[in-house]
C-alpha cells in the first residue's frame, strides 16, 4: 500500500505592511493601543519610526519594518507593552540601520549607542537628541574618523554656533559632541585624538538671577491671582529652592507629613534627595490638601487637563510671575544671607556633594533634623519680606 508522505510546511514570514495599513495611525499610548478593535488589521505606531501593531481575531502584538538598501527587512516583536515595544523597536532600528561605505562608524551612529547605552536622565536625553538634530545634522552622515581629522571645522563649527545661537548653546553642542566621541573612541582607539581638543570654550557668566525685596513682593501679587494650583506650586518652588520638575512631579506619597519631609525623586543627574519642609510649608500643603478645589489624584499638582497626570513646564510669565529658576537663585542667595553653610546649601537644594574626599563621606539622610532650623529661618525671611502672618 502506498503511502502519502507528509511534508512539513514551513511557518509564513511576516506579510510586509500594505500601503493602506502604513495610512492607518494610532498615537503612541497604552490606552490608544488598547483601544483598538480586534480584527481591525495593521495601525502604524505615530512617532516612534518602523512600528506598527497588528490587531488580530484575538490578539495584538507589535512588528518593526525597515528599508535596509532597498531590501525590506521585518521583525516580529511580538505582544507586550506599548513601552516595552517602544524601547524594542528603538533598539531595532539603530541596529538595522545601513553600515555606512567602508564600515566606518558615523556621528549618528556614535549618537545612537550613546544614547543606547550610557545612564542618561530622560531630560538631558531630550536635549542631546534635540542638539543633534538641530545643530549636527549636516554632520551625522560624517564619519568618526574623519570627524576626528578636521579639528579645523570642529573649532569652525563652535564659533559659528556662538555667534548664531550664543555662548550657551555652542558649548553644549560642543560638550555633547566630545563626550559622544570619546565615548566611541573607548572600543576604538584608532580614531583620531578628540577633535574638540582645539576647541576653547569661553566662559559663560552665572545669571544674577536671584529676586530682590521689591521683586520678590512683585511676584508675590502676580502670584495671588492664580488658581490654588498654580499658587500653591509656586509656593512649594519659593519655600523649597527645587528644581521646576522636582516639583511637578510631587505625589502625595513623597511628603511625610509626620515627620516633616518632602522626597524630590525627579532630579538632575539622578540624584534623589530628602529635605525638611518648612513648617509654614508643612501648613500650607495641609491646608490645599483639604481645599474642595484641589482634585482627587495621586499627585500634588495634578493637571487640569488629565487628575491622572501632573503638571508639566509651568510657566506664568504672561501673569508676571518670573521662571522658577529664578526663585532657585533667590532661594540660594537667602541661605547666603542668613549665614548657611555651603554643604547646608548643597543638602536642602539637592546639589552634588562630590568635589572633594570629605564630602564623600557624608551621609545625607542623617542630616536632615539638622538643616530644618535652616528651612525655617528662609520660610520666615520670606515671610518678612511678603507680609505674611
Amino acid at each position: 500500500m502506498r503511502q502519502k508522505l507528509l511534508t512539513l510546511q514551513p511557518r509564513p514570514a511576516v506579510p510586509p505592511v500594505s500601503p493602506a495599513a502604513a495610512r492607518k495611525l494610532v498615537p503612541a499610548n497604552q490606552q490608544a493601543i488598547d483601544a483598538l478593535p480586534l480584527n481591525s488589521g495593521t495601525w502604524r505606531v505615530q512617532g516612534v519610526p518602523g512600528l506598527y501593531v497588528r490587531c488580530r481575531a484575538t490578539s495584538k502584538s507589535f512588528l518593526l519594518q525597515r528599508r535596509v538598501r532597498g531590501v525590506l527587512v521585518k521583525r516580529t516583536l511580538g505582544p507586550m507593552p506599548l513601552k516595552a515595544a517602544r524601547a524594542e523597536a528603538l533598539k531595532l532600528w539603530h541596529q538595522l540601520r545601513p553600515t555606512p561605505t567602508g564600515g566606518k562608524k558615523t556621528l549618528e551612529q556614535a549618537l545612537a549607542e550613546y544614547f543606547e547605552q550610557r545612564p542618561l536622565s530622560a531630560k538631558t536625553r531630550a536635549i542631546y537628541q534635540y542638539n543633534a538634530e538641530r545643530y549636527l545634522s549636516d554632520w551625522k552622515a560624517r564619519p568618526l574618523e574623519q570627524i576626528g581629522q578636521d579639528r579645523a571645522g570642529v573649532r569652525a563649527l563652535y564659533h559659528r554656533l556662538v555667534e548664531r545661537h550664543g555662548l550657551a548653546t555652542a558649548s553644549q553642542v560642543i560638550r555633547m559632541l566630545s563626550a559622544v566621541y570619546r565615548y566611541a573612541r573607548k572600543v576604538d582607539p584608532e580614531l583620531p585624538e578628540c577633535p574638540t581638543v582645539a576647541v576653547t570654550l569661553a566662559p559663560i557668566k552665572p545669571r544674577d538671577w536671584a529676586l530682590s525685596e521689591e521683586e520678590l513682593r512683585a511676584w508675590w501679587q502676580a502670584v495671588q491671582r492664580l488658581n490654588p494650583i498654580k499658587r500653591t506650586w509656586w509656593l512649594v518652588c519659593l519655600l523649597t529652592g527645587a528644581r521646576q520638575a522636582s516639583i511637578e512631579a510631587l505625589a502625595w506619597g513623597d511628603i511625610d507629613f509626620n515627620r516633616r519631609t518632602i522626597r524630590f525623586r525627579v532630579t538632575k543627574g539622578d540624584r534623589p534627595y530628602v529635605a525638611p519642609a518648612a513648617d509654614r510649608l508643612i501648613a500650607l500643603l495641609e491646608e490645599y490638601r483639604r481645599n474642595p478645589e484641589t482634585p482627587p489624584s495621586e499627585w500634588v499638582f495634578p493637571s487640569p487637563r488629565d487628575p491622572r497626570q501632573h503638571l508639566v513646564k509651568v510657566r506664568d510669565e504672561k501673569r508676571g510671575v518670573v521662571s522658577a529658576h529664578h526663585l532657585r537663585h533667590t532661594f540660594r542667595t537667602v541661605l547666603a544671607e542668613l549665614g548657611a553653610t555651603p554643604d547646608q546649601a548643597r543638602l536642602l537644594m539637592g546639589h552634588s556633594l562630590g568635589g572633594d574626599v570629605s564630602r564623600g563621606y557624608i551621609t545625607a539622610p542623617l542630616l536632615v533634623e539638622s538643616l530644618r532650623p535652616v528651612a525655617n529661618a528662609v520660610a520666615e525671611r520670606y515671610a518678612a519680606i511678603l507680609g505674611w502672618e
